[in-house]
């Protein structure tokens, strides 16, 4: 009998910044070469960049992209979003990195 084959899935978050600006090739090179971006894809005035928070976060990409020139919208409405997705990540990655105690078991120094 053979084997079947597996694929490895990094699964990661999306997240939609606004912007008014079309980047060039080298641009959008970086920022998929950029570490924990799994996909980063723009239509139109919007681009959603899919990344892996326990590689990177939202605050680090948006530095990247000023870093690279592109320009993003500040306003209320996107500071908000941008300001819940940042308190998500942290919280996920918080909780993955946490090692849960078992309900059968005492808390650790007992």
């Amino acid at each position: 009998m053979a084997d079947k084959p597996t694929a490895h899935v990094e699964s990661g978050f999306s997240f939609a910044l606004m912007t008014d600006f079309t980047p060039d090739s080298s641009q959008r090179e970086v920022l998929a070469a950029t570490e924990g971006v799994l996909s980063a894809a723009w239509q139109r005035k919007r681009l959603t960049i899919r990344y892996n928070i326990m590689k990177t976060r939202l605050t680090g990409l948006q530095q990247q992209l000023q870093q690279l020139g592109i320009p993003l919208k500040h306003s209320r409405w996107q500071r908000i979003r941008a300001g819940w997705k940042n308190f998500t990540d942290e919280n996920l990655s918080a909780h993955a990195t946490h090692e849960h105690q078992c309900c059968g078991k005492p808390p650790k120094g007992m």
